[in-house]
C-alpha cells in the first residue's frame, strides 16, 4: 500500500491534535491542582472521592448540629446557674422570715422578696437562644411558662401542679448511625437536644399536698408568711430545700452533656482530618507531580512538532516564501 503525502499529513495532524489536547488538559490540571478533571479519566478514584466528599458533608452537618446544641447547653447552664443563685438567696430570706424574732413587717418584706424571686425564676426559665425557647421541650416557638389569674404557674398552658406532662425528646443525628424503630428514633442512636421546663422546675404535688414546683412553692411560702401561718412552715422549708437540691443536680447533669458533646466534636474533627487527607491523596495534584507531568506532556508535544518538520514534504507555497 502506497502512503501518499496527504495520508501522512492527515494522520500526523490527528496525532498532533491529540497531543495538543493532552498537553492543554495537563496544563489545566496543573493550574487547578487536580489529578483528574472528569470521572471518565479515573472512575475508581472518582467514586472513592465522591464517597469521601459525601462523608465530609455529613461530618459538617453533624458538627453544626452539635455546636448548636452546645450553644443551647451553655445558655441552659447559665439559666440554671441563675435559678440556683436565686434559690440560695431565697433560702436565706426564708430562714429570716420564719425566725421566731421576726415580726409581721419582716415577714411581709420577705414574702414580697419571694414573689420577686418567683418572677425572676419564670423569666430565667423563659430564656431564648437564637430565637428559640431553651426550656420549651420538643417545641421552641412557644413561651414555656406563664401564670394563671391566681398567680399559679402554667407550662405550655397546663397547670404544673395538676397537668399531665410526658417526656419531650427532640433528637438530632450526631453521626453514630441514627435508626428509627416503630416510627420513633432509637434513643441510643441520636442525641436528645431538648430541655424540659416542666422537668426543671417540677410538676405535681407530693403525698402531703405540697407543690413539687419551685415557683409555686415559693408562692405558697410567701402566702404563709403574709398570713402569719407558721404552724407547719417547717414542712414547706424542707420541701423547698429538696427542690433547690434538684436544681443543683440539674446543673451537674448539664456538665455531663457538655462532656458528651465535646467528645463527639473531637471525634468528628479527627474523622474530618483523616478523610481530608485521603481526599487530598485522591484528588489533589501536588506541585512536584504537576511539574513532572507538565514537563512530560510539553516534551511530547515539542517532539511531535519536530517530527512533523521531518516527515511532511514541503509544498510549492513553501518555496514561494
Amino acid at each position: 500500500m502506497r502512503l501518499t503525502n496527504k495520508l501522512i499529513a492527515n494522520k500526523y495532524i490527528d496525532m498532533l491534535n491529540k497531543n495538543y489536547s493532552e498537553f492543554t488538559n495537563t496544563a489545566e490540571k496543573v493550574a487547578s491542582q487536580r489529578k483528574f478533571l472528569s470521572v471518565s479519566e479515573d472512575p475508581a478514584a472518582a467514586m472513592r472521592a465522591f464517597q469521601i466528599r459525601k462523608s465530609l458533608f455529613r461530618n459538617q452537618v453533624y458538627k453544626t448540629n452539635l455546636e448548636e446544641v452546645q450553644g443551647r447547653l451553655d445558655e441552659a447552664e447559665n439559666t440554671i446557674s441563675i435559678i440556683n443563685d436565686i434559690c440560695k438567696d431565697a433560702k436565706v430570706q426564708i430562714m429570716q422570715g420564719i425566725n421566731g424574732t421576726s415580726d409581721e413587717a419582716v415577714r411581709r418584706t420577705v414574702a414580697n422578696l419571694l414573689r420577686t424571686y418567683q418572677t425572676s425564676i419564670m423569666n430565667a426559665a423563659n430564656a431564648t437562644f437564637s430565637g428559640d425557647y431553651i426550656f420549651g421541650g420538643n417545641t421552641n416557638d412557644v413561651v414555656p411558662f406563664s401564670t394563671d389569674a391566681s398567680g399559679r404557674l402554667l407550662y405550655k398552658g397546663q397547670p404544673v401542679d395538676t397537668g399531665t406532662f410526658a417526656d419531650e425528646p427532640r433528637f438530632i443525628d450526631i453521626g453514630v448511625g441514627l435508626t428509627i424503630a416503630g416510627g420513633a428514633v432509637s434513643a441510643d442512636t441520636a442525641m436528645d437536644s431538648s430541655f424540659s421546663g416542666a422537668e426543671l422546675l417540677g410538676t405535681g404535688v407530693d403525698a402531703n399536698g405540697l407543690s413539687n414546683n419551685l415557683f409555686n412553692l415559693l408562692g405558697d411560702i410567701a402566702d404563709k408568711l403574709e398570713a402569719g401561718d407558721m404552724g407547719d412552715i417547717d414542712r414547706y422549708v424542707e420541701k423547698f430545700n429538696e427542690l433547690a437540691d434538684r436544681i443543683r443536680m440539674n446543673y451537674v447533669s448539664i456538665g455531663e452533656k457538655s462532656n458528651f458533646i465535646s467528645y463527639f466534636l473531637d471525634r468528628l474533627s479527627n474523622q474530618k482530618l483523616a478523610e481530608s487527607k485521603r481526599q487530598t491523596e485522591l484528588e489533589v495534584l501536588t506541585i512536584d507531580e504537576g511539574a513532572i507531568l507538565y514537563s512530560e506532556r510539553e516534551l511530547a508535544y515539542d517532539a511531535c512538532l519536530q517530527i512533523g518538520a521531518k516527515i511532511l514534504q514541503p509544498s510549492l507555497l513553501d518555496y514561494l516564501k
